[in-house]
């Protein structure tokens, strides 16, 4: 989602969005909450910090369920729950 690293995998999002000028209005949000912020920061500095935190996201993201059936949905629209 970085233009200027688009064939690289880095911490250089971090530099857009700290520039107020990140892809997703769910990023931007991270710079309104001063924990949050603080993090993206954090994240932005140091590599060192960046794919740990990255590794460990993605394992959380693994361990989320898949809703099947009637358990679950697929939205026509992301922001809206289907009627």
């Amino acid at each position: 989602m970085d233009p200027t690293s688009s064939l690289s995998f880095d911490n250089h999002y971090y530099d857009i969005l700290l520039q107020k000028k990140g892809l997703f209005g769910s990023d931007a949000a991270l710079l309104t909450n001063r924990n949050s912020s603080k993090i993206v920061t954090r994240l932005q500095r140091s590599r060192s910090s960046f794919f740990p935190a990255f590794a460990k996201s993605v394992k959380k993201m693994g361990a989320i369920e898949v809703l099947t059936g009637n358990a679950g949905e697929v939205r026509q629209n992301c922001r809206v729950v289907n009627p």
